[in-house]
C-alpha cells in the first residue's frame, strides 16, 4: 500500500516515521521548509522506548503535481486550520480508489472532505499521542499511548477498511479498527473541546483552575456537562462512568494538564477555534452552553487580534 503522510509535525511525523521504520511505502507531503530540514537532518523522533532518525521519501506540492502520483491511502495530520490548502495540495494524489484519512480533531473535516473529494474516499480517524515538536524540527513523544483509530463511516468491515489495518497494524503503535468511529469521535471531541474551553477560560492549566476552590472545579464540571449534553444531542450519549472520570481528572490541584488548543493560545500561535468548539456550539441543537460559547468568543477575540 503506497501510503502519503500530509504533514510532518508532531502527529504526522510520528505516525509516518514508525510507518516508515517498520518497512511501509510511506512518502511526506511537505511545505518546502519542512522537506528541506528533512532532508538534510532527517526525520528525528525520541522517545521513551528510544531514539530514531530516517530518511524517509518526502514531496512538496509542486513536485506532486508535476509527477501525478496516486496513492492509496492518505493520511491528513494538519491542523484543522491548514486543511482547505492540504487538500488542494494532495488533490493530484487521489485516484479512483484513493482512500483519505484524517486524524483531526473534530468533526467539521469530513464535510469539507467530502465535498471536495466524494464521500466515498474519506474514513473516519483520530489519533491519541502525547508528542511535540521543538524549534529543530525533532518530535519528541512522551510517556502514554500512541494510537490511531480508524474505520469505515458506516461501520462496515469493508475490504478496504481491512487493508488499512494491515498496513497500520504492527508499526511501533496501537491501532483499533473501530465498529463506530463516528462514536469515538463524538467521545474524544467532547473531551478535547471540555479540557480546551476549561484551559481558554480559567486561563491555566487544569491544576491551577482546580484550585480555586469551589469556583474552579464548579467551572470545569459545568463546561464538561454542556460538551456532555451537546453530544447527547446528536445522538452520542456519554456514559455515566465516562463523566465521572472526567470531572475527576478536570479537578485535580496540581495536575499539569493542559489541551494543545491553551497551549497554542499562550504562545501566540495560531487556535483550532472554529473547528474545535465553534463547530460544536454550531450543533447544540438547542442544548444551552454558554461557556462553551464565551470561550469560542475569547479565541475569535485573539484571532482577530493575531490578525491584526
Amino acid at each position: 500500500m503506497r501510503i502519503l503522510m500530509v504533514g510532518a509535525g508532531a502527529t504526522g511525523g510520528f505516525f509516518g516515521g514508525k510507518l516508515a521504520e517498520a518497512g511501509r511505502d510511506v512518502t511526506f507531503l511537505l511545505r518546502e521548509r519542512r522537506a528541506e530540514q528533512i532532508r538534510e537532518r532527517g526525520l528525528e523522533i525520541t522517545t521513551p522506548n528510544g531514539d530514531l532518525t530516517i530518511q524517509p521519501k518526502v514531496a512538496t506540492a509542486e513536485q506532486l503535481r508535476e509527477s501525478r502520483e496516486r496513492f492509496d491511502l492518505i493520511v491528513l495530520t494538519t491542523k484543522a486550520y491548514q486543511l482547505q490548502a492540504a487538500m488542494e495540495d494532495l488533490a493530484p494524489a487521489v485516484g479512483q480508489a484513493t482512500m483519505l484519512l484524517p486524524i483531526l480533531n473534530g468533526m467539521r473535516q469530513f464535510s469539507m472532505l467530502d465535498e471536495r473529494f466524494g464521500a466515498e474516499h474519506v474514513l473516519g480517524g483520530c489519533a491519541r499521542i502525547y508528542a511535540e515538536m521543538d524549534e529543530l524540527g525533532r518530535i519528541h513523544q512522551s510517556a502514554g499511548p500512541s494510537q490511531i483509530n480508524y474505520g469505515e463511516h458506516s461501520g462496515e468491515r469493508s475490504e478496504r477498511i481491512l487493508s488499512v489495518d494491515r498496513a497500520l497494524r504492527d508499526a511501533g503503535f496501537q491501532t483499533v479498527l473501530e465498529p463506530d468511529i463516528l462514536a469515538t469521535l463524538w467521545q474524544k471531541w467532547w473531551f478535547l473541546a471540555s479540557l480546551s474551553a476549561t484551559c481558554v477560560l480559567g486561563r491555566g492549566v487544569v491544576g491551577d483552575i482546580a484550585a480555586v476552590v469551589p469556583y474552579g472545579p464548579s467551572l470545569a464540571r459545568a463546561v464538561i456537562e454542556e460538551c456532555a449534553a451537546i453530544t447527547q444531542a446528536n445522538g452520542y450519549p456519554i456514559a455515566e462512568s465516562a463523566l465521572l472520570h472526567h470531572i475527576d481528572t478536570m479537578t485535580q490541584p496540581g495536575s499539569t494538564l493542559s489541551s494543545s488548543m491553551y497551549r497554542d493560545l499562550i504562545k501566540g500561535a495560531p487556535v483550532e477555534a472554529d473547528h474545535i468548539l465553534g463547530d460544536l456550539v454550531d450543533r447544540a441543537k438547542g442544548v444551552s452552553a454558554p461557556l462553551v460559547a464565551a470561550a469560542y468568543v475569547q479565541l475569535k477575540v485573539y484571532e482577530a487580534a493575531q490578525a491584526n
